[in-house]
């Protein structure tokens, strides 16, 4: 009887709905997000990743470089040393510098402006050394670090403080080679080639500075995005090409030895993300193999265009702001709002995807929620390891995500690092700890 009684209420109020005084929905908005379906291999490629034969990784000169190879370890791992690089991600330092790796050695400098060569073998300080005075907090930017190898295997080291300055030291002991001040503060992080170190403004100026001389050979003006955000990400070396990411979802392919802008384009925002995500930065590091291009921009998706015929390859609505990883055939994004997913390069169809929640506190009723960032994914021996922000490692089958083993370390700062056969964790209270 009760439920006849409402069937006929209802009915009497959809009437009066749609009678003469029906409601205008012209300017309604739709809180309910649609969900975007990707499209996935077929069944027999879901558990093949075809990824490229593991190998030691060795003299990682530009941060996340290590991006392209599939590195070796052996589990389950276990701390071999712990260095505390006296910084931690606070108001004032919301990034840690990337360090890097070349000849068995570390090179990490601080939120504070100092240097460490640090042995990889069983963490004690080679030198340390006080490169910027006047770094009270890197609000600007993050400073950044960079290396060159000579043919006669001398160490150079470059480093920018996250504002206008750029040293050049000697590795092997830490003297000062040059300096340059610059009009403007840097912004991301810089890139080292044979001869040529490439970075940018906050003003959109993209500039090429001689490593031996820190002179500049050229400068091309981009521009700027005005609602430009905080990014560590580098320009990448394609052959004869610079793959330069840039604001507001734009990125710029230029010539290597005169800085042409041979072309660009933009990589579309996606607003069905919370405000967070609505930059549409390109704060990644793209990706290149084969001609190919890989770019992730912050709010929108991942995106692969030949670089030389300027052609969008395919597309996928995954946006991110951490660096993917490539191996083989396949590409390993860590997605917004928890969402992990290997990509087969060719065809930007998705072999397997996990879902992680996308907020911290996502099952209390008590506590206030906040976006939960993850860390990763890096890729070891077939394996890849995706960090939670509680400094929860997960390390899963890289075929099909299925996870193997796990590893408890603390909040990081940054995506796990390969080297040699060790795994390398800057965690966000800054320790710097190794594991094999």
């Amino acid at each position: 009887m009760y439920n006849n009684f409402f069937i006929i209420i209802s009915a009497l109020f959809l009437t009066a709905c749609a009678s003469e005084n029906e409601i205008d929905i012209s300017k309604s908005i739709n809180v309910f997000e649609s969900k975007n379906v990707l499209p996935f291999v077929s069944k027999s490629e879901r558990v093949n990743a075809k990824l490229n034969p593991v190998k030691r990784v060795e003299n990682i000169l530009n941060s996340k470089s290590y991006n392209l190879t599939n590195g070796f370890i052996e589990l389950p791992l276990k701390k071999v040393w712990e260095f505390d690089t006296d910084q931690n991600i606070s108001d004032e330092n919301p990034y840690l510098p990337e360090p890097i790796f070349i000849f068995s050695h570390a090179y990490l400098l601080n939120n504070y402006g100092v240097l460490n060569k640090i042995n990889t073998e069983n963490g004690k300080i080679v030198w340390r050394k006080k490169v910027f005075e006047s770094l009270e907090n890197t609000i600007i930017g993050t400073p950044a670090i960079s290396g060159g190898l000579s043919e006669k295997g001398e160490v150079t080291i470059y480093v920018h403080n996250g504002s206008n300055q750029i040293f050049s030291i000697n590795g092997k002991n830490g003297k000062l080679i040059w300096k340059k001040n610059h009009d403007l503060p840097f912004r991301g992080g810089m890139t080292s080639s044979k001869k040529s170190l490439f970075l940018s403004d906050y003003d959109g100026n993209f500039l090429s500075i001689d490593l031996k001389t820190g002179q500049t050979n050229w400068n091309v003006f981009l521009g700027s995005d005005y609602n430009s955000i905080y990014t560590t990400a580098r320009p990448i070396i394609a052959e004869n090409k610079i793959i330069l990411p840039g604001t507001g979802g734009t990125f710029f392919i230029i010539s290597k030895d005169k800085g042409d802008v041979l072309w660009t384009e933009n990589i579309s925002s996606n607003k069905q993300l919370p405000k967070l995500f609505h930059a549409g930065d390109i704060v990644a590091n793209p990706i290149y193999k084969d001609e190919i291009a890989f770019l992730v921009s912050q709010s929108g998706y991942i995106s692969a265009f030949n670089i030389s015929t300027s052609e969008e390859l395919w597309s996928l609505p995954i946006g991110g702001l951490e660096t993917p990883v490539l191996s083989g055939q396949t590409i390993f994004i860590n997605g917004n709002m928890g969402l992990l997913a290997a990509i087969d390069i060719i065809s930007g169809q998705v072999r397997w995807t996990k879902k992680y929640p996308s907020h911290v506190n996502e099952d209390s009723y008590f506590k206030e929620k906040e976006v939960a960032i993850y860390k990763g994914p890096t890729l070891i021996d077939s394996k890849i390891f995706f960090a939670s922000h509680d400094g929860r490692i997960s390390i899963m089958n890289a075929n099909n995500g299925v996870e193997i083993d796990n590893l408890l370390v603390d909040s990081l700062a940054l995506a796990p690092i390969p080297f040699e056969n060790k795994v390398f964790f800057l965690t966000s209270t800054g320790k710097f700890t190794a594991y094999k």
